[in-house]
């Protein structure tokens, strides 16, 4: 409820009821989502996209408007828990411990690094997605976070690491002229700076 909309709240909480116990998912069209709330196509779309944006929901979209799209609830905040994979392998341990590093060295950043959280970790692993990959990820979402907050767009940290979902995605596949990397990271640090400062100056206040 701090994180969302009275509307993407709303939307949420109908999701948990319909969706199915074991994977957190359902599949669903926006004409029905529209008529269960009582709003319009274009507002479910804006609900949905803010679920997507906190991390709270995964959208796959059908092909076209006349199928279902499948909607499915990430595991921190799905109430139940969900079918385990059951990956196993050595390299897990030193994978999660890296990238909980890389976590706690941003300010914006308040993760517990939970089940859910270890979960999606794995699926990277399985994925062969690199450290290197979710440290640009990671880069760029705080980044952009310390900028929304900067301007007061947006407020308050990141508490989970599927936030960085797409942009894990995006750091795959950006093809960035070379010193991009170096520089967004001196970028962050400064931005990083004047968020920590701002807030202590909040505090004082």
């Amino acid at each position: 409820m701090a994180i969302l909309s009275d509307g993407a709240f709303r939307l949420y909480f109908y999701l948990c009821l319909r969706a199915s116990r074991d994977k957190g998912s359902l599949t669903i069209s926006y004409g029905d989502l529209a008529r269960g709330l009582a709003r319009s196509r274009r507002s479910i779309v804006t609900y949905l996209e803010e679920l997507r944006r906190h991390g709270i929901c995964q959208v796959h979209s059908a092909v076209n408007q006349h199928q279902d799209n499948e909607i499915e609830l990430c595991d921190e905040f799905w109430p139940y828990t969900k079918s385990e994979s059951g990956l196993k392998s050595p390299d897990t341990e030193s994978y999660f411990l890296k990238i909980k590093s890389l976590l706690a060295d941003r300010a914006c950043v308040s993760c517990a690094f939970t089940a859910p959280d270890k979960k999606f970790a794995e699926a990277l692993l399985t994925s062969d997605i690199s450290l290197q990959q979710i440290e640009r990820a990671i880069a760029l979402g705080c980044s952009r976070k310390y900028v929304s907050c900067l301007n007061g767009t947006d407020s308050g940290s990141i508490v989970s690491f599927s936030y960085f979902r797409d942009l894990i995605e995006d750091a795959c596949e950006l093809d960035s002229p070379a010193g991009y990397w170096d520089y967004l990271n001196l970028q962050l640090k400064t931005l990083e700076t004047r968020w920590v400062a701002r807030d202590a100056g909040a505090d004082i206040a």
